[in-house]
């Protein structure tokens, strides 16, 4: 697979792969049959394909692993690093005190949050009692929270905001938190915060080092504002065309949209915009 830039040209040597919303379809939460396959054939052209997600080391990400028969992946969006027998090559925390300012932040802006992915929506808002049922998780009031007794890899922030507002919140808590990055994701509805080098970006730096391969003839592909980190660490950043917004403006290259296998597309070749 071959990737020209507007500097360069280059073999790709590995592809670093977002889920929900690229692999995965936003609403059903599964990969097509094209995008499988369009995996399976980059493999066999000895390119290893490696997972880059938000998501934690969960059943769902295991069982694509083994299907696909992936080494590494990339969760919590870089907080944690695995390889294909689950052993634990990184895990990067949140202080106490930084998760403390973010529940503060939070319950102050009447948002709800969720730690490490786990199946409850802490929040003193009433509204995220109803709405739990569409997150498929339990509702507690933030005074149930005891940081005391949860190690903390990520925090997501949930709000039912605009996406401008939402980014206010986002910059609200990058300006206040130290040491942290917060990033938004799901159409930019929410925002995931981890400790500051615990991102994509450096994540696939870490991939790379293992692999033993040149982290600049490697492309990152994805769809949300946490891919971002990516820019200017792999050869290329690709975005799909429904993308976040703030990806698409600063992607090397933009591909066609995630619906009807646009991954499939993308690792055909199909480039919509080069941009740099």
């Amino acid at each position: 697979m071959i990737i020209n830039t507007k500097d360069r040209q280059f073999n790709v040597e590995a592809i670093f792969l977002d889920l929900d919303g690229t692999f995965f379809d936003k609403l059903t939460k599964k990969p097509s049959k094209q995008n499988i396959e369009a995996i399976k054939q980059i493999q066999q052209q000895k390119i290893p394909i490696i997972i880059s997600t938000g998501r934690s080391y969960s059943d769902k990400v295991k069982k694509w692993m083994k299907i696909l028969n992936i080494q590494y992946a990339i969760c919590q969006n870089g907080a944690i690093i695995v390889d294909k027998n689950g052993n634990n090559l990184l895990n990067i925390k949140l202080s106490d005190d930084q998760v403390e300012s973010i529940v503060k932040i939070v319950k102050n802006n009447r948002l709800g949050f969720i730690i490490n992915s786990q199946f409850v929506i802490y929040s003193n808002h009433w509204i995220w009692a109803p709405l739990r049922l569409l997150w498929f998780r339990k509702w507690k009031k933030i005074s149930k929270f005891n940081i005391r007794n949860n190690i903390v890899n990520k925090v997501v922030v949930l709000g039912l905001l605009s996406s401008k507002k939402n980014w206010l919140v986002s910059n609200n808590i990058s300006k206040n938190v130290d040491d942290i990055s917060a990033k938004t994701s799901g159409r930019d509805k929410i925002i995931e915060i981890t400790y500051k080098t615990a991102n994509k970006g450096e994540g696939a730096i870490f991939v790379s080092n293992l692999l033993g391969v040149n982290i600049k003839n490697t492309i990152h592909i994805g769809d949300s504002e946490n891919d971002t980190t990516t820019i200017n660490k792999v050869g290329a950043l690709i975005a799909m065309k429904d993308g976040s917004k703030k990806l698409l403006e600063i992607a090397t290259h933009i591909g066609p949209k995630h619906k009807n296998s646009g991954l499939a597309k993308i690792l055909k070749g199909q480039i919509i915009e080069n941009k740099r």
